[in-house]
This record gives C-alpha cells, structure tokens and sequence, in this order.
C-alpha cells in the first residue's frame, strides 16, 4: 500500500510544482481564456490545466510502476496521450466538432480494440445478457465518448471537474485496489494526486482552468476505468466481500453528476426544438450560480451529492440493478425537480419585485406634475 501513497505523493508535488511554472508561461505566451459569450469568469485566466495535469500524471507512474505492471497498461496510456493532444490542440487552435468526435473514436478505438476493455454483456439489464461481438464494440464506443463528453460539459465553473473527477478516482482506485487489479489502481491514485495539486490552483477564485486539454483527458480515462470497472466487478466471484450485485448502477452513482445534468439538458435542449448540442446556460451549475450561489458553494454542493451517490450505491451493494438503477433514477429526478422548482419560484419572486418596482415608479411619476401645478 506504501506505494500508492508514494504514487500519489509524487503526482500531487510533481503538479504542485509544475502549476506555477505553466501559469506564468500561458500569460507570457497569452494562452489565456477571455471573459465574455456564454463563459462565466470575468478576468483573463490562464487555460489547458490539463498540461501539468498530464505531465505530472505521466511522471508519478514512470517513477513508481513496476515495469511487468506498465506493460499492461501501455496501450491504455498511449490513447490517453491520444485525447491529451486532442484537447491541447482544441485549446491552442479551436477544432471543429467533427474533427474533435473524430479524435476520441480514434483514441477508443485503441482502447476497445487492441487493450480489449469493453463490455462483454447488458449484465442483465432489460434481461438481456450476452450480446454480439459488433454490438459489444458499438456500446463501448458509445459509452467512452458520452462519459468522456459528458464531463468536458460540466467544467464550467472554478473547482466542479476537478472534484468530481477526484471523488470518482478516489472510488475506483479503492476498489481497484481491493480488487487485486493494481494496475488500475495506480493510474487511479495517480490521477487522484494530480487532480489535488490541480485543485489548489482552480478553486474560486482561480488562477487556471482545466481546459479541453484537462477535461478530455480526465473524462477519457473515467470512461475507460468505468467499463474496466464493470466488467471486471462483472466476473469476479460473488464471494468476493467488495463486489457489487449491481453492475452497472454503482458507476453510475460515481459519475451521476456530468451523466445526470448531460441527460438533463439534452432532453430539455431537444424538446425546445434546439439541437441538443446548442450551448446555454440551463446546466445545474449555472442554475446554482444564479440562486445566489457562489462558484465554491456551486462546485461544494455538486461535490457532495456526488458523494451522496456513492454511498447510497454503497449502501445497496446488495441489491441488483433492477432495484439500484430505478433508485439512483427517482433521487436523481428528484433533487434535479427540487432544483427547478426553487429557481423558477426565485425567478418568479424577481419578477414580481421588478413589476413592483414599475409600478411605484409610475405612481411617482403620476404624482411629481400635480405637486408642480399645485405650487
């Protein structure tokens, strides 16, 4: 275990340090993230985090990974540089949305075809079980890019990505670890200590963002270690004392927050008649900012209902997912309603202080000629 704590160790400084460095050489080369449009901030902040993420990511693993255990995951690191150069290029020179979806097919591919994680069966979801070799590859494929995009959506405000993508680490490096799967359990850990050192610099107010370059990255390597996850809790023995009855619920607890505001937003996008990619404002986060939530008590709330997930998950590690997935449902739509419901009766209440606002000022105005004739 001394050497997860050496691996993390070494992720968290090695960023730490980094992060200085690449903040003041994105401002002298003016790779810098300008207010306005849709984007929230209203100062000039240095963007592609994802730079010393991923140095420092690289770093931690060359130096404590046993070799035998490297060669299992090389191909695994190799399409992780894939989508590293994929966002970097995104944040240096804006790439088109065909050629950005392109890059992650090309970097899944990679990892379903050649490291073979995939998934192997619907685990008895909708009863059905053993699937088709091509369909085995398409539900992978689909899967990696929805997570992976699903997160690059919700880093929109100062420390969310980051958390989220340190509780989910945190998770399935636990679990990988219990489970003898170290491999997994490494790159995990020395995610989780990268992501640390990221925090310190992208909490309100922050001094750098993530960036295409670093929620790519994180959102890719969430979507490979969920599948790996499922498919590997999949076959383990049921004696096994940390196996989920559950397959596929409990990762989505982990990753409830970019999968469940995806989700939401989407539906809401397509029955307004708008393509469901259109950028807004309708994101939880945004709805947060706007009940007079600060960017740390946004990011604090979120964080800790992606923490609700996982224990409720926790809890019912022994319930299939004919139970787990409806109940993570039912609460989902349950908080995201309370949500709604409290920012239209605020937007509601905002409108009828303005209209009495108006009303005032035009009793005032009535009022100011007659005390004029009057003198």
């Amino acid at each position: 275990m001394e050497h997860f704590f050496l691996l993390t160790g070494t992720a968290f400084l090695v960023t730490f340090f980094l992060f200085p460095v690449f903040i003041k050489l994105f401002k002298r080369r003016n790779m810098l993230d300008t207010p306005g449009g849709r984007k929230i901030h209203t100062v000039e902040t240095p963007s592609m985090g994802g730079v010393p993420i991923f140095a420092g990511f690289v770093i931690a693993i060359f130096i404590w990974i046993p070799l035998d255990t490297l060669r299992e995951i090389k191909y695994v690191l190799g399409a992780l540089g894939i989508m590293f150069i994929i966002g970097f290029r995104d944040d240096l020179i804006n790439l088109r949305a065909i050629q950005k979806l392109l890059g992650q097919v090309a970097a899944a591919l990679i990892i379903v075809a050649v490291c073979d994680i995939r998934f192997t069966s619907l685990y008895g979801l909708f009863g059905i079980y053993e699937i088709p070799e091509v369909l085995s590859y398409v539900i992978s494929l689909f899967t990696i890019i929805v997570i992976t995009n699903a997160f690059n959506l919700i880093d929109g405000i100062d420390g969310l990505a980051g958390s989220v993508g340190l509780v989910s680490s945190m998770f399935f490096g636990v679990w990988f670890y219990l489970a003898g799967l170290s491999a997994y359990s490494f790159i995990c850990f020395a995610l989780l200590g990268t992501i640390l050192a990221f925090l310190q610099f992208n909490w309100a107010p922050s001094k750098v963002f993530m960036g295409d370059t670093g929620s790519l990255l994180i959102g890719f390597f969430l979507s490979i270690i969920t599948i790996r996850f499922i498919e590997a809790n999949y076959i383990m023995s049921a004696t096994e004392p940390f196996k989920f009855v559950a397959f596929i619920g409990p990762a989505v607890a982990v990753l409830i927050v970019p999968l469940y505001d995806t989700l939401r937003v989407f539906i809401k996008r397509i029955m307004k008649g708008k393509s469901p990619m259109h950028p807004d404002r309708t994101h939880l986060h945004h709805i947060l900012l706007r009940l007079g939530c600060t960017h740390a008590q946004a990011t604090a709330i979120l964080a800790t209902v992606n923490v609700i997930f996982v224990l409720l998950a926790l809890v019912l590690k022994d319930f299939s997912d004919a139970i787990v997935l409806p109940t993570l449902l039912v609460t989902a739509l349950a908080l995201g309603t309370m949500a709604e419901m409290i920012f239209r009766s605020m937007i509601e209440k905002r409108k009828e202080e303005l209209r009495e606002r108006n009303r005032a000022h035009r009793q005032e105005a009535k009022v100011v000629p007659i005390s004029k004739s009057a003198g």
